[in-house]
């Protein structure tokens, strides 16, 4: 069973060949600006429009006389005239070109949704940390764990803070203590 395109998607897929840019052809096929990302997703999961596309650029690819064979022969070309020219840049680009054609180079993709899931446990543990901190320094100023970050603060200001000349006659203490000890 063959579903056909309305004329609304079927443009869609002659304007997706042009560039491989779905929210710019949903533009030119006549969708709404602010709508062209998420119609563009909508209509390229859709197998029909899929189907379309697939063999929209098989007919181009046939008035094109693009074969694989022919692509392979001007890649490999290409990469004779970069060794002929030195070209270290132009090799690697067409040995990449014809790795990619012959399946073995593979483009990683980032799943957006397994990393905003990282992200968001990352987040979880952060705020566990957090959480089990001011809970520390809210029983170290002899307050309850649930204390808020404002009540550890205000007790934190009633006590006297020690001025850096005490912090080194405590250190020249201890010092001494441990060069008695040794």
């Amino acid at each position: 069973m063959t579903v056909e395109l309305s004329p609304k998607r079927r443009a869609f897929a002659r304007e997706y060949i042009i560039d491989s840019n779905g929210t710019q052809a949903a533009i030119r096929s006549g969708y709404s600006e602010r709508s062209a990302t998420s119609q563009a997703a909508q209509l390229l999961a859709m197998p029909c429009v899929q189907a379309e596309i697939e063999l929209l650029r098989k007919d181009a690819a046939e008035a094109q006389n693009v074969t694989l064979s022919r692509m392979y022969l001007l890649l490999n070309e290409a990469c004779q005239i970069a060794r002929r020219k030195e070209s270290a840049s132009g090799m690697v680009a067409a040995v990449t070109a014809i790795a990619k054609l012959a399946g073995l180079w593979v483009e990683k993709h980032e799943d957006l949704a397994a990393r905003d899931k990282l992200t968001a446990d990352a987040q979880k543990t952060e705020l566990k940390t957090a959480a089990k901190l001011l809970g520390e320094a809210a029983e170290s100023v002899g307050l309850p764990r649930s204390a808020t970050p404002a009540q550890i603060v205000g007790a934190l200001a009633e006590r006297p803070v020690a001025t850096p000349e005490a912090y080194r006659l405590l250190r020249a203490c201890v010092t001494e203590e441990s060069a008695d000890v040794s």
